[in-house]
């Protein structure tokens, strides 16, 4: 069993670049193994860095990898509907840029014993924050009724054979529970027709994605972070947030939006009597992705879509 914590930071030149040039507090809300923090703190030497993850293995990397800014830092254990409480902890901090890399880690992938890939036979577990979290994969798929497998697998992956994979579940689940990873994978594998598979794509893909947005609750997590990050801005301070699948990407780029235009009038009225103010502005119309350099050293990161958003200094 692997004993080091790895983890590559995508994008991390251009989520540095974005930074606002006095940045004094940051707000890392997916430490990971600290890449991103560590980058920002070599820019901004002097400046305080606050940090989550709700991976207890991820926050000890960082903490190591930060070892130099330790002082500075302020580390804890956390999913984004504990940031009222982190926030309390430490006094209401507000921050000059708020960092978010949501998903995977590089890390997660490669420990079988995390059950994230189907490319290993590891247990079907999935959980971020296996020291507090009750609900695996494996639970979900072996006690959920047909109408909440369909759900989740619809609604999370997107998958026009949700149907089909969840009736081969149901039968085979009747004469043994599904344990591993490699056993779902399989699955989907031969219920999926080898015609209609894509090239270069596993067949798991979408089926994996579903259950790991589900057993972690993902996008109602997101939710709770964009709630969270107006009042917690500064005037001119700027989010950061890098996602890697659609439902995500979409989530993100409708509330920047939404902070950028908020007026709900009807169109043909010929000014606005709602009284909703514009939050800032969106400094990235189309999302930033990455470089063919970055994807041919860590090809993982060809997913990745960076979107920033600039608090107005008015705005509070």
């Amino acid at each position: 069993m692997k004993t080091q914590f790895e983890h590559i930071s995508v994008l991390s030149q251009e989520v540095v670049d974005f930074a606002p040039e006095s940045t004094q507090t940051i707000l890392d809300c997916t430490l990971g193994g600290g890449g991103h923090s560590k980058r920002l703190l070599e820019k901004f030497p002097d400046a305080k860095l606050y940090g989550i993850d709700r991976d207890r293995l991820a926050l000890k990397a960082a903490a190591k990898r930060l070892k130099t800014y330790e002082e500075q830092t302020r580390l804890s254990q956390a999913s984004f509907s504990e940031l009222p409480t982190f926030f309390t902890k430490h006094g209401g901090p507000l921050f000059d840029y708020i960092l978010a890399d949501i998903g995977l880690s590089s890390e997660q992938l490669v420990r079988p014993e995390r059950g994230f890939s189907f490319l290993q036979e590891g247990p079907l577990d999935m959980r971020m924050d296996p020291d507090r979290q009750q609900i695996t994969a494996a639970y979900l798929v072996n006690n959920s009724s047909e109408h909440e497998l369909l759900k989740i697998l619809r609604n999370y992956g997107e998958g026009r054979f949700a149907r089909k994979i969840v009736g081969t579940i149901l039968a085979v689940r009747e004469t043994k529970p599904f344990e591993t990873t490699r056993e779902l994978a399989e699955l989907v594998g031969k219920v999926i027709p080898k015609r209609l598979q894509k090239q270069g794509f596993n067949p798991a893909t979408l089926t994996f994605q579903a259950l790991r947005i589900a057993v972690n609750n993902e996008l109602q997590e997101l939710s709770v972070l964009l709630e969270q990050v107006p009042a917690r801005l500064k005037p001119n301070g700027r989010l950061s947030i890098i996602t890697f699948h659609s439902l995500e990407d979409r989530i993100v780029k409708h509330q920047f939006r939404k902070w950028e235009n908020p007026c709900v009038c009807p169109t043909d009225l010929p000014y606005c009597i709602c009284g909703e103010k514009p939050l800032g502005r969106v400094l990235t119309r189309r999302p930033v992705k990455t470089s063919k350099n970055e994807v041919a050293d860590n090809p993982r990161s060809r997913s990745a879509h960076l979107r920033v958003f600039a608090l107005d200094k008015t705005a509070s």
